[in-house]
C-alpha cells in the first residue's frame, strides 16, 4: 500500500519527525514512558509474593515477563538519553518508539490483571477486560490500516487534512468510544451487587483502556514516522550544530 507512495506523500510525517517527534522529543518521551511504567510495574510486584493470596503461576509469569520488557525498555531509554546517540541512531530510535509505544498500551493492563487476582474479582470482570484489551488491538489495525491508506490518497501532503482529520473521521472515532462505553458500563452495572474492592479493579480498567485506546490514534503515526526513517534518507534529522 505504502510501496507506490513518493516522498511529498509523507511530508506531514517528516515535519512531525523535525518537532515533536525529533530524536531529542523522543528521548524526554522515553523517560516519560518509563516513569509511568515503574509506577505500574511496583503496584503489580505487590501481588507477586502475597501473604493471603493465590497467585496463579501464569500471573507469576507475567509479572516476571514484565520485568524482563522493564528492564530493556529502560536500557533503550537511557542509551538515547545522549542526544549524540539519538540522532546517530535515529532509525533504530524510530523502531524502539514503536516498540514502546506498543508495550506502554498495555501496561495498566498487567496492573488490572493483578488486582484482579489480589482481590479475586469475579471472571466477568476479567473477560470485560480481554474483551476491551482485544478491541483496543483490533482498533490499532483498523487505525494504522486508515493511516496507509491516507498516505496513498495524499491526504499527508503539504497542505492536506493530514493524518486524523476528525471533523470527517467521526465513524472511525465514535465505534470505539461506543464499544468502550458499552463494555464498561455493563461491568458496571453488575458491580453494584458485588463489594466494594471490585470498584478499585474497574477503576484500574477504565485506565487501562483509555490509555490503550487514546495510544491506538497516535500509534500509527509512530509506525509511519518508522517507515519514513528506514525509506527515505532526507526523513533523517541532523544533528543540532550547538551539540
Amino acid at each position: 500500500m505504502l510501496g507506490n507512495c513518493k516522498e511529498e506523500d509523507f511530508y506531514q510525517i517528516k515535519s512531525v519527525g523535525q518537532d515533536r517527534l525529533s530524536p531529542q522529543s523522543i528521548s524526554g518521551f522515553f523517560w516519560a514512558v518509563i516513569f509511568v511504567s515503574v509506577l505500574t510495574t511496583i503496584a503489580t510486584s505487590s501481588g507477586l509474593f502475597p501473604e493471603d493470596n493465590d497467585v496463579s503461576t501464569a500471573m507469576v509469569l507475567i509479572l516476571l515477563l514484565s520485568y524482563l520488557m522493564l528492564f530493556i525498555q529502560f536500557i533503550f531509554t537511557l542509551f538515547f538519553t545522549f542526544k549524540k546517540v539519538a540522532y546517530k541512531f535515529e532509525r533504530f530510535q524510530s523502531l524502539c518508539l514503536s516498540f514502546i509505544g506498543l508495550k506502554f498500551s498495555i501496561d495498566f493492563y498487567l496492573a488490572f490483571f493483578d488486582v484482579c487476582e489480589r482481590f479475586n474479582s469475579p471472571n466477568y470482570i476479567r473477560n470485560t477486560g480481554l474483551i476491551l484489551m482485544g478491541g483496543g488491538a483490533i482498533f490499532l489495525i483498523i487505525f494504522t490500516l486508515r493511516a496507509f491508506k491516507r498516505v496513498s490518497q495524499g491526504k499527508l501532503r503539504q497542505g492536506e487534512n493530514g493524518l486524523y482529520d476528525f471533523q470527517n473521521s467521526k465513524g472511525y472515532v465514535s465505534v470505539p468510544v461506543i464499544f468502550g462505553v458499552t463494555m464498561f458500563g455493563g461491568a458496571t452495572a453488575r458491580l453494584f451487587s458485588d463489594t466494594a474492592s471490585n470498584f478499585e479493579v474497574l477503576g484500574m480498567l477504565f485506565f487501562a483502556v483509555l490509555l490503550q485506546y487514546s495510544l491506538a490514534l497516535a500509534l500509527p503515526e509512530f509506525f509511519l514516522l518508522m517507515y519514513c526513517k528506514f525509506r527515505f534518507e532526507t526523513f533523517r534529522v541532523e544533528l543540532p550544530k550547538k551539540w
